[in-house]
């Protein structure tokens, strides 16, 4: 009977630690807006070069040029708004987002981003140094060049008439579908991946509302620009990258960074 009601208190103690314990995991779906304070958002951007047209009906070729800019662009603040989603456990957590970014010049793209957290009760308050990395992709478009019913050679590509696209066939295989051009785009691309070390300020949870503010500094780690040549079809339902040509880095995003989440605890 005494091993029986040993056996009956260890399990009734370690029940109650595993509720506890599940109970402190929880998740967190945010609304996330914010803003960032380049130090150097970028400067203008200019190309010029020469390219040939052939009409697929007379084969005759002629040459003209592109000459496209962005021009007041790249400037600070951005702004951000997006949705993260984070898991809590103990002190820990880790949170992953994606959303989107513009500044007031009209440079914009998408973001991505995740990290890692570690809370400290204050009050009734929750103080939690984080790092996030996050990934923007900026895409701006630089100019368009009549694709219908031509072949363009350009920059050592060559943008067809038509252009093949990989498509689900339902069955687990892929078949290849066929568009006519409509447009080239040429596209300026700018890609960075920045540290973000900051403060998280958060409320414990009032009912399932859980607000917190952000304070922090973004750290670029790595920048990569390019053109590309993206192909549209004349329904503007699919797109065919022709293809990219590097260029240099362009400004840094480094700077001040402040954000206000608004959760909902799952």
């Amino acid at each position: 009977m005494r091993t029986l009601c040993l056996s009956l208190l260890l399990l009734l103690v370690y029940r109650d630690a595993g509720a506890q314990t599940h109970s402190n995991d929880y998740v967190i779906l945010s609304a996330d807006v914010g803003a960032f304070f380049a130090g150097t958002p970028g400067h203008d951007v200019a190309t010029t070069f020469p390219y040939t047209v052939t009409p697929v009906a007379s084969g005759v070729r002629h040459q003209e040029t592109f000459d496209g800019a962005l021009k007041g662009k790249f400037t600070s603040p951005s702004y951000m708004a997006g949705l993260s989603l984070g898991y809590f456990w103990k002190r820990n957590s880790v949170d992953a987002g994606v959303g989107l970014y513009r500044s007031d010049g009209g440079d914009h793209g998408v973001y991505l981003k995740a990290g890692y957290g570690y809370g400290v009760h204050v009050g009734g308050l929750v103080l939690r140094p984080t790092v996030d990395f996050y990934y923007l992709m900026g895409k701006n478009k630089m100019g368009t060049i009549d694709n219908s019913g031509v072949d363009i050679n350009l920059l050592g590509f060559t943008a067809f008439d038509q252009f093949t696209v990989a498509q689900d066939d339902g069955n687990g295989g892929t078949y290849d579908a066929i568009y006519n051009a409509d447009h080239l785009d040429v596209n300026y691309r700018r890609f960075n991946l920045l540290a973000n070390p900051k403060i998280v300020l958060s409320t414990k949870p009032l009912g399932r509302l859980v607000v917190s503010l952000e304070l922090g500094w973004l750290l670029q780690l790595h920048q990569r620009c390019d053109l590309q040549l993206e192909q549209t079809s004349k329904s503007s339902s699919e797109t065919y990258t022709v293809g990219k040509v590097r260029l240099d880095r362009n400004g840094s995003l480094g700077g001040a960074f402040a954000a206000i989440n608004i959760g909902v605890r799952l």
